[in-house]
């Protein structure tokens, strides 16, 4: 009965029905052979108001027909009569979810929506946990060397000076301690092992000559059992003794150091070493490096500037930096980058020149996922003061004692 004509009498009816508040479902049955949709679509047709039936609880009538649109497409004379309203208040409803931005639209008096659940990709936070290099390789001169005994923890310090008069063995030997306890087997050195010997310095060693100072080395770097020690060469400080008499001090300390009862010492190279950390399907590239140049106006420039200048294709993921006696970590370009700090007090030079010792030493702890990515990478500075300052602690405790 759809299809029979409504009469002036059912039309005059409707509008009393209407008038008085009542629903198209209540509408439908007080006037014979008219279904709710039915009476929903002359009631647009007419353009009248209607009332609609309160939807579930805390839900907004747009959340009701977002929600009921995305189960099917549905026109707009069944979503009246689901919610019992006028086929002119969906129109609006639709209207009004448009301008929120839901994709949601009417044609042919059909409602639909093509916004489908967002594809959400599932991150496995597996891969975030126990990922340790498999592999480690010094890459040199073209060549691949499997070094062992790297692990997902390691220590990193630069710029010991050994032979200086600032020199901080104290430092040294309470980092190695640390070290030792945290379980770590690998330090790397970012170079100036030694303070070398040169006009700018030969008042400030407690050495002289190369042989002296390398044996000095030697005999007084700590070492812990189950910790290497991997090192490079700058190219100033022992780096003098190589570009004015052609010694690489670094390969003189391997070949000694047996004399001295010790095989914990892995030299790296001059100046930098680059380190393949391989994982199960794929790698990361480590770079040590000494570096060159003064102390910038701001500690993290001359590492940004050095990240800035490497081409593409020759990034390494972690950089670590000896040289400018700072620590900071930043991630330049996306690089995870460690300037190494210092185990020497400011020197007369350091002084005169306004340049501040970071004196201390990191822990390292890093994550590698099967595909090679570093994604995680804790540094942790562990600081030190100068020796007045412990020097002031025990002459305060003494006085106080006498006291």
């Amino acid at each position: 009965m759809n299809g029979k004509q409504w009469t002036k009498d059912d039309l005059d009816r409707l509008k009393q029905l209407n008038s008085q508040g009542l629903t198209p479902k209540e509408i439908s049955r007080l006037i014979t052979n008219r279904t709710v949709d039915a009476v929903s679509r002359k009631l647009s047709i007419l353009g009248l108001k209607v009332k609609s039936t309160p939807g579930p609880v805390n839900e907004s009538f747009n959340e009701q027909l977002i929600r009921q649109v995305k189960k099917q497409k549905q026109s707009i004379y069944e979503l009246a009569d689901i919610y019992d309203t006028s086929p002119q208040k969906i129109r609006d409803g639709v209207e009004r979810l448009r301008t929120e931005g839901y994709v949601i639209d009417i044609k042919d008096e059909v409602v639909s929506s093509d916004q489908q659940t967002p594809d959400v990709r599932i991150i496995d936070i597996k891969k975030f946990f126990g990922g340790t290099p498999e592999k480690v390789y010094l890459l040199k001169d073209g060549e691949k060397k499997e070094l062992e005994g790297f692990n997902y923890k390691f220590g990193a310090i630069a710029d010991t000076h050994t032979g200086s008069k600032y020199e901080r063995l104290d430092v040294l030997n309470a980092l190695y301690d640390i070290f030792a306890r945290e379980e770590i087997k690998v330090v790397l050195h970012g170079g100036n092992y030694v303070d070398g010997e040169f006009k700018f310095n030969k008042f400030e060693t407690k050495t002289h000559g190369f042989d002296e100072m390398i044996d000095y080395f030697l005999k007084t770097y700590p070492k812990r059992k189950g910790i290497q020690t991997w090192f490079i060469s700058g190219d100033d400080h022992e780096g003098w003794w190589t570009q004015d008499k052609g010694i690489d001090p670094g390969q003189v300390i391997m070949e000694r150091q047996k004399e001295y009862g010790r095989d914990d010492l892995v030299y790296l190279g001059y100046q930098e070493a680059n380190l393949e950390l391989r994982s199960k399907n794929g790698s990361a590239l480590l770079r040590l490096i000494h570096a060159g140049g003064g102390t910038a106006y701001a500690d993290s420039y001359s590492t940004q500037k050095m990240v800035e200048s490497y081409q593409e294709g020759e990034k390494p993921h972690i950089l670590l930096v000896g040289h400018y006696h700072k620590s900071i970590y930043h991630q330049p370009r996306g690089i995870h980058t460690v300037q190494l700090g210092c185990v020497q007090d400011q020197t007369r030079f350091m002084r005169k020149n306004k340049i501040r010792a970071h004196v201390g030493g990191w822990i390292i702890k890093i994550n590698q996922s099967p595909d090679g990515d570093i994604n995680r990478f804790s540094p942790e500075w562990i600081h030190f003061w100068n020796k007045d300052f412990y020097n002031e602690k025990i002459t305060s405790k003494l006085e106080t004692k006498v006291v």
